[in-house]
């Protein structure tokens, strides 16, 4: 599924919703930029919060700003204009909730849909038990609270992660922003030494479902760097990892401008006798050879993907017979 500019808008006031509601003191200008428009400039900043003030105002969560003479504003949740007394869900608003909020809640690249769930839950039994997919997700818990409040208070965390190989690994980081992308959460962060200190070249990106256990280290700070953008750190699903080779795909030309969309800037378009050829990194060879089938593509080289694209043919005919 796609993640458009529109759902990404309502990740984040959603978030920034429940951030404010549960906040126990206001929250400076400086912290709701870090963890909610990371790599904005000050400008854009300030435009992109109030048109989300706007929003989280017509959801019923009124955000003022609480001015500190000769130090940063900070904002709060206005409990007068937000939280009448009294309010009552009626079965209609119960149901259009349930279907507004189910994707949010069931989708394990949303990291506050467990906190959601529990604030539904006050307001209608549909969300008082665990779904399924949320079941299978619940030992990604812990390790995702644990990034998750590290990124919110801007500390270090101490990780062990196991990669794509099965390789383990203990590993201290700065957590700079999570992205979704087909159902997975990913985490993009920095290594960082045992002193602190940030390794040069050591920003990654960490499926979360692969960090068996993590803890903030309170006592480490990091920042997130201002030329920080997580949009250029959001790849194919078939590039998350180091690179292991170079795929090159033949493009349909009735398939071009689908797969040029998708690619999102990764990799290198051109003709070769006529043919429409894209060059990409990949990190992995089995995803790349799956996403090849899905996309209509066909693979040239190297030779190991274009058996392995193969492969994924043959049991596409075995399973259809």
């Amino acid at each position: 599924m796609k993640i458009t500019k529109d759902d990404e808008r309502a990740r984040r006031i959603c978030s920034l919703a429940l951030a404010f509601m549960n906040a126990g003191a206001p929250i400076p200008s400086s912290d709701v930029a870090r963890d909610f428009y990371p790599g904005l400039s000050a400008d854009s900043f300030r435009r992109a919060w109030s048109r989300d003030r706007t929003v989280l105002a017509a959801c019923g969560v009124v955000v003022l700003e609480r001015p500190n003479p000769g130090e940063e504003s900070s904002w709060s949740v206005d409990e007068e204009s937000s939280y009448p007394d009294g309010a009552e869900i009626g079965a209609m608003e119960a149901a259009v909730l349930e279907i507004a909020c189910q994707p949010l809640i069931e989708d394990p690249s949303f990291p506050l849909a467990g906190e959601l769930r529990f604030a539904l839950a006050k307001l209608t039994r549909a969300f008082a038990e665990p779904s399924p997919l949320s079941a299978t997700r619940r030992d990604d818990a812990r390790p995702l609270a644990a990034l998750r409040d590290a990124l919110t208070e801007g500390c270090a965390a101490r990780i062990s992660y196991r990669d794509a190989r099965g390789r383990k690994s203990e590993r201290l980081v700065a957590p700079y922003a999570f992205f979704g992308l087909r159902g997975e959460l990913y985490l993009v962060a920095g290594r960082l030494r045992d002193d602190g200190s940030v390794v040069e070249g050591g920003t990654r990106t960490y499926r979360v479902d692969r960090v068996d256990r993590a803890c903030a280290v309170a006592d480490v700070p990091v920042s997130i760097p201002p030329d920080f953008s997580v949009d250029d750190w959001r790849r194919l699903p078939f590039q998350m990892g180091e690179t292991t080779a170079v795929a090159r795909l033949e493009v349909p030309a009735d398939r071009e401008k689908d797969v040029r969309r998708a690619a999102g800037g990764n990799g290198t378009f051109f003709s070769l006798g006529g043919r429409t050829i894209w060059e990409v990194e990949v990190s992995s060879i089995a995803d790349a050879a799956s996403w090849s089938v899905a996309e209509g593509v066909v693979p040239i080289g190297p030779a190991e993907l274009v058996a392995a694209w193969r492969g994924v043919l043959e049991g596409v005919v075995v399973d259809a017979s």
